[in-house]
Order: C-alpha cells, then sequence, then structure tokens
C-alpha cells in the first residue's frame, strides 16, 4: 500500500537503466533436441546478461524511478514497521543477479548500508528479520571485494553499536548460522572466486581485478592462480577484515553448525541453502589441494571431515572400544581390511553427525534430480557448474561411509578400488541396479548414470 501510494503521487518514473536489447534470432530458434534447446537457452541468457552488464551504471540511484523510491521507502521503515521485511526482500531481489557496478549503485545509496547494519544489530530483533537482512547483506557484497571490504571498514565506526558493532555482528552470525546461511557462502565465495568460474571470476574480470590469463582458464575449466591478487589489492583487503576471517579461520565450527542445524529441521526445498553452505565449506576445502596432517597424505575434504568430527569429539581408538572388541561396522573399512588400532573411534555425538550430514547429502541428491528449477538456481547462485556440485556430494557420501565403518581420513584414492560397483564392466558412477535397483532415487536416476549410491 505505501509503496502504491508512492508511485501514484510520483511523476513519471525514469528507468534506471535502458532494457537489454533482444537476443539474436539465432539463440531463439527451436533446437533439434532438448539438450540443445536448454543449451540455447541458456546462452541467450548469459548473452542478455553480458549486454546489461556492458551498459553504463549512474553514479547513483535516479530520483524518481522505482529503484530509488523502495530504497527511501525501505530507509524510513522503523524496526517495527509491517513493511520493513516486505521492502527489505524486494532490494534483495533485485541485487540477487546484478552486477558488480549495481551493487555499488545500491550500495551508495545514502544511508543503505548503515540501515542494513543497525537492522542486524537491533537489540531484539524479530524472527525472520536476521534471515533477511543477512541475504539482503549476503547479495549486496558476492563476488565483490570491494564491497566487501566496504561493509567490513563499516562495522568499525564507533558510532555503530557504541563501537562494537564488529564484535555483535560477529556473535549473531556464529549464533544464527542458519540465518547467517546465504551470507556466509557469499563471503567464502567472494574470497575464493577461483572456486566461482561461472560468476566469482566473470565479476573479478567486471571489477578490473583480474587479468585475462586467469578468467580463460576458469572458463576453459581449469582452477586459476590468484596468488598475486591475495597478496595486495582489493582481494587481500577484503580478506583481512573481520568477518573475512571468522569464515575462513572457524571454517570447522561454522560448516559443523550448519551440519547440525540442518539435521535436527525438518527437510525441505527451502532449507537447501542451509545444506549447501556446509556443502561450500567441503568444496573450499577441497579446491585448498592437499595437505600433511599426523604424517598422513590428507586431502583437504577429508581433513575438514575429520576436524568437524573431532569438534564433535572422538572416543577411544577403535582398538579399545568396548575392551578391544570393535564395535560392529567399525571393525572392517569399506575394502574389508580391519581398522587401523590408532583410528580414533567416532563419538556418539560425532556418529549421529556423520549420520545426519549422510542424510542431508542423500535428501540433496533427491531435491535437485526431480527440481531441475533448482540445479540452474545452485549453479547461477554460486558460479560453481553443477557437475561440480554433484561430484562433491558423492565423493563425500563415500568419505562418510568410510568413516562410519571405522576406516580413517587417509588419502581418498586408495580406497577407490575398494568403493567401486561390484559390477567391474559397468562405467564408472553408473548404477549398476537396472530395475531392481534400491536407490532412493530409483533406477531411472541410475540410467542417467549419476547414481547417488
Amino acid at each position: 500500500a505505501v509503496t502504491a501510494a508512492a508511485l501514484a503521487a510520483a511523476p513519471a518514473a525514469a528507468p534506471c537503466a535502458a532494457a537489454p536489447p533482444p537476443p539474436p534470432a539465432s539463440a531463439a530458434a527451436p533446437s533439434a533436441s532438448a539438450g540443445a534447446a536448454a543449451a540455447s537457452e541458456m546462452a541467450s541468457e548469459l548473452a542478455l546478461a553480458e549486454a546489461a552488464a556492458a551498459m553504463p551504471t549512474p553514479e547513483e540511484v535516479p530520483a524518481g524511478c522505482l529503484l530509488h523510491m523502495l530504497l527511501s521507502l525501505l530507509l524510513q521503515q522503523p524496526p517495527t514497521s509491517l513493511y520493513l521485511l516486505g521492502l527489505a526482500s524486494c532490494v534483495h531481489k533485485w541485487v540477487q543477479a546484478s552486477a558488480p557496478a549495481e551493487q555499488r549503485l545500491v550500495a551508495s545509496h545514502p544511508g543503505f548500508v548503515r540501515f542494513v547494519l543497525e537492522r542486524l544489530l537491533d537489540p531484539e530483533p524479530t524472527e525472520p528479520q536476521l534471515q533477511v537482512f543477512f541475504d539482503l547483506l549476503a547479495e549486496l557484497i558476492k563476488f565483490n571485494p570491494p564491497l566487501m571490504t566496504t561493509v567490513q571498514d563499516a562495522l568499525l565506526d564507533s558510532s555503530l553499536a557504541g563501537g562494537a558493532a564488529s564484535d555483535l555482528f560477529i556473535s549473531r552470525l556464529l549464533d544464527h548460522p542458519v540465518d547467517a546461511s546465504i551470507l556466509v557462502q557469499c563471503i567464502a565465495l567472494t574470497l575464493a572466486p577461483e572456486a566461482s568460474p561461472l560468476r566469482g571470476m566473470r565479476a573479478l574480470a567486471l571489477l578490473g581485478l583480474a587479468p585475462p590469463e586467469p578468467v580463460a582458464a576458469a572458463a576453459a575449466g581449469m582452477t586459476p592462480k590468484l596468488s598475486a591478487l591475495r597478496r595486495h589489492g582489493p582481494l587481500a583487503d577484503a580478506a583481512r577484515g573481520s568477518l573475512a576471517q571468522v569464515v575462513t579461520r572457524r571454517r570447522v565450527e561454522l560448516a559443523r553448525a550448519l551440519v547440525a542445524a540442518a539435521s535436527d529441521g525438518d527437510l525441505s526445498v527451502e532449507t537447501m541453502c542451509v545444506i549447501n553452505a556446509a556443502i561450500l565449506f567441503f568444496l573450499l576445502a577441497d579446491l585448498d589441494g592437499r595437505g600433511e596432517r599426523g604424517g598422513e597424505r590428507r586431502c583437504g575434504r577429508v581433513s575438514l571431515l575429520d576436524a568437524v568430527c573431532e569438534a564433535s569429539g572422538v572416543g577411544a581408538s577403535a582398538g579399545e572400544v568396548h575392551g578391544g572388541e570393535r564395535r560392529e561396522g567399525e571393525a572392517r573399512s569399506l575394502g574389508g581390511e580391519e581398522a587401523s588400532e590408532d583410528v580414533p573411534a567416532l563419538s556418539e555425538e560425532a556418529r549421529s553427525l556423520l549420520e545426519g550430514f549422510g542424510r542431508l547429502l542423500r535428501f540433496w541428491g533427491e531435491v535437485y534430480h526431480s527440481h531441475s528449477c533448482e540445479r540452474r538456481f545452485l549453479e547461477f547462485s554460486s558460479g560453481v557448474p553443477f557437475p561440480r556440485w554433484l561430484a562433491l556430494v558423492a565423493a563425500l557420501r563415500e568419505d562418510i561411509r568410510h568413516r562410519l565403518s571405522g576406516g580413517g581420513g587417509g588419502d581418498p584414492t586408495s580406497r577407490a578400488a575398494a568403493a567401486a560397483p561390484a559390477d567391474s564392466t559397468a562405467p564408472r558412477n553408473q548404477c549398476v541396479g537396472g530395475e531392481e535397483c534400491e536407490c532412493a532415487l530409483g533406477p531411472k536416476f541410475g540410467r542417467m548414470g549419476i547414481c547417488v549410491e
């Protein structure tokens, strides 16, 4: 009603930007197959996005346009306003697909960044308020290191929350991991743009922060090297801020909290953002490469999984459980070999956490198998190609089964033979169950060659 009244009283709205040109006729032409049609549609969407990104963006939101009205009305709302969350959600959706220049356009609106931070620091925020404003802030800084630095600097303002804004904000983030899950994802992806070839690297190029070589490498499916950008410049500045530090240094705590929170609630499509935030930490750990731990080579993903288990507590070594008798199911690893005597047995809490994570990953497969729109949104939102997500989830499920069976972390490549399908003639990753397949997703999913079992 407020928006309608403002629009009725306003002069003819000035457009914030010209409409993008129509897609080429060739992109809209019907294709010979459904796969070609999907590829053509995606190419058309990318062409439109690139054309829109190439258009000049004004330095400030033009007075009288719809976006200016939304921002102005939002900043006028007290914390108790019935319109606060609706208006904030409108702005959130606007920045969700914005180019870096458009994010800067919104952030530069007088008082906007401070208003968002104040709502997140309110003494007694209403239940959906934290999630709405965490989500808005997340999309505002996503893939935009300079804007992330601007927000982190704003938290150091002595006039905000009595000078304790940064500490209070971090406390809110850690105490409300579900509400902050999208913000955590966006901070992590912004600090690791090489993990996001579809959006992160392109945003760096639009900001003029990445030379052509790493952008081309990401587009070709390779992981670019950004060591120079991490030593100095906007990406390095963003990584030194308080929010970046908490997401980087406390990733074990955050990953564990997200897994536990998602496991405790009712599973639904609406909770996928929480599950994806947890999975993303393992994707980034994989990207970090291999490391040494306790004299044994570990891949980053497995090291993080073991660290999450340790944070949940570990019991005695496998050989000491029940007075020297190993628990059934822990006596042998997937390869049929006895569990090592010095591999810590899982505590009940750690075992419960892993079992819950396994259920989450199974549910993840069911959702993204049956919801093509969710697959496309996940890929668009993260900039991570969906096959990369799919491979990671399959690897994590294998890691969890191995750990629950009593095996340690180690090098996952060393257990490849043990994890192979019983039918050695089957193509890799293909379900061999046929019509009798007992996979949760059914034989149809298996015939696609992506069996999650």
